[in-house]
């Protein structure tokens, strides 16, 4: 069966890092005591804040997830959870992130309400607009367990490009302001 790539180091440390470092790199430019450094510095600001909005859910949805023919067993700080095939609603691949992160919405089978996993398949099972190895099975045994699958109910990749381009154009043009303003 198929494994997802272990992803722990990257639910949490990385965003910290990234983070960090921004931070660290703008206060640094900042202390330059140049108009040049301080205009860098306050339009990175938005930079900063658009990014952590969108990093804070990472460690959240993120998870270790192995194939099984009886579902999906999900791994998450030595808690394992089985989702079944066909309480699986859709599994959608975002293709312009790298590593490649698949989503699956799901029914938990307890509180009946549709949750949202992220996992990142194994680097050689990755494909650039192709689903990998992994999501490809997934599929196929979400097809052949819920007779409801449609993969037009899927997320379209286009349309969360464009949606996450204009959640992130304030913060763009707040920072090419500030950048110009001095």
């Amino acid at each position: 069966m198929y494994k997802s790539f272990n992803s722990q180091i990257l639910k949490y440390l990385i965003p910290v890092l990234m983070l960090a470092g921004t931070i660290l790199g703008t206060y640094a430019t900042w202390s330059g005591n140049t108009p040049e450094s301080s205009a860098f510095a306050k339009s990175m600001i938005p930079v900063i804040v658009c990014s952590f909005i969108f990093l804070f859910q990472m460690p959240f949805r993120l998870k270790n997830i192995q194939t099984t023919d009886a579902g999906l067993l999900v791994t998450d700080f030595g808690k394992e959870t089985l989702i079944a095939f066909k309480d699986i609603k859709w599994i959608s691949k975002f293709d312009l992130t790298n590593p490649s992160a698949i989503t699956i919405k799901y029914q938990d089978v307890q509180s009946r309400k549709f949750q949202k996993i992220s996992f990142i398949p194994q680097k050689k099972d990755q494909r650039v607009f192709a689903d990998d190895a992994m999501t490809d099975f997934i599929r196929n045994k979400i097809m052949q367990e819920n007779p409801n699958y449609s993969k037009e109910e899927q997320p379209s990749t286009l349309k969360n490009l464009i949606v996450l381009a204009l959640l992130a154009l304030p913060f763009g043009l707040l920072a090419i302001y500030f950048q110009f303003a001095g």
